[in-house]
């Protein structure tokens, strides 16, 4: 797999900022997140909880609740327009029509009171234009598409009537009801068994194929990304350090973090006699980082240059687009912003 550099991007995300105000401070959620995604790409976004990668989505659709949340910096560039700097209700015709997002919890993002059919019907009505008695037959077939049994019935259902994994499979049809142009998926099979799961992940593979659908892929599973991604972005403490194709990523992790992530992973050549490796120390408190590279307190090949200040992004020679933020490779070969 390759990124697409010949391409225009469909989206592009310069410098976002997203922080939180609270009582002991201001959370740095998301600090100068940049990248690019191509009509008919899968970007995974991975790292550890708490290190910005739902915050760098719910930012790119307006969706950060202000206040306490505020997105200070930056711009989302999609269809010529900035959608940080675009009205409500521009921002609100894009909002799930050309850009729909899976969302992580779909027990609080379903209205309670409200059947399921009537919800997927409603996005469709909105956004197309559709008769009532024709977005509800949409809205049966997206049910059944997405493997639920007895689609018709269950259409008449409330979300509290649907299992954790079946709510979560009402927000997948309800996502891609209206065949959006870019989909963010947002750890879309956290609730379902294997079996589902990979129906749904080949569900969301097939979309992107057949209809050049853009996908981002925010998930912990390094197995996922593996199978299904053509480019990733690994995030810390709010930032991408290392953004580089699957296979790169695979075979020559740079960032000793992503390096950290990936020895993680049960092998499966283990004998089953050796402890599974994880990264020492915690992620740093986001309220109160360091000026220094905030990985530097976990990371075994921390220099004197770490403690000092942030590493640089730096662009590495290569066929294909790669980055990383790393003292390690700020060399003078490269390419330093």
């Amino acid at each position: 797999m390759a990124i697409t550099t010949n391409v225009e991007a469909i989206l592009r995300v310069e410098g976002l900022v997203t922080g939180f105000r609270t009582g002991g401070g201001l959370v740095r959620a998301v600090e100068e997140v940049s990248f690019e995604l191509h009509r008919g790409e899968i970007l995974g976004i991975v790292g550890e909880s708490g290190s910005g990668k739902s915050v760098t989505n719910l930012s790119i659709l307006r969706l950060v609740q202000c206040p306490p949340g505020e997105v200070s910096a930056g711009r989302v560039l999609y269809g010529g327009k900035d959608l940080l700097s675009a009205s409500e209700e521009e921002v609100r015709l894009v909002r799930g029509r050309n850009i729909s997002m899976i969302f992580q919890d779909p027990l609080t993002s379903l209205n309670p009171v409200i059947k399921v059919g009537k919800q997927i019907a409603e996005a469709i009505r909105l956004h197309h234009g559709a008769k009532r008695r024709e977005a509800d037959a949409r809205a049966v077939d997206m049910l059944r598409l997405i493997g639920i049994p007895d689609a018709e019935r269950r259409a008449s259902d409330y979300p509290h009537q649907f299992s954790g994994g079946m709510r979560q499979r009402v927000m997948i049809a309800m996502a891609l009801s209206c065949d959006p142009e870019i989909l963010i998926a947002d750890e879309p099979t956290t609730a379902l068994d294997v079996t589902i799961q990979a129906q749904i992940l080949d569900l969301i593979r097939n979309l992107s194929a057949q209809s050049g659908t853009a996908v981002i892929l925010v998930t912990h599973d390094l197995g996922v990304v593996a199978g299904m991604c053509d480019s990733v972005c690994v995030m810390y403490a709010g930032r991408i350090v290392e953004r580089a194709t699957v296979d790169d990523l695979f075979y020559d992790p740079l960032h000793p973090y992503t390096r950290g992530l990936l020895d993680s992973i049960p092998r499966t050549d283990s004998t089953g006699k050796e402890r599974l490796y994880s990264i020492p120390g915690s992620p740093p408190n986001l309220v109160d980082l360091p000026e220094a590279c905030p990985f530097q307190p976990r990371c075994p090949k921390a220099q004197e240059a770490c403690a000092r200040e942030r590493p640089p992004e730096v662009t590495m020679a290569g066929r294909a687009p790669r980055t990383v933020r790393c003292w390690l490779h700020a060399g003078e070969d490269h390419h330093v912003s």
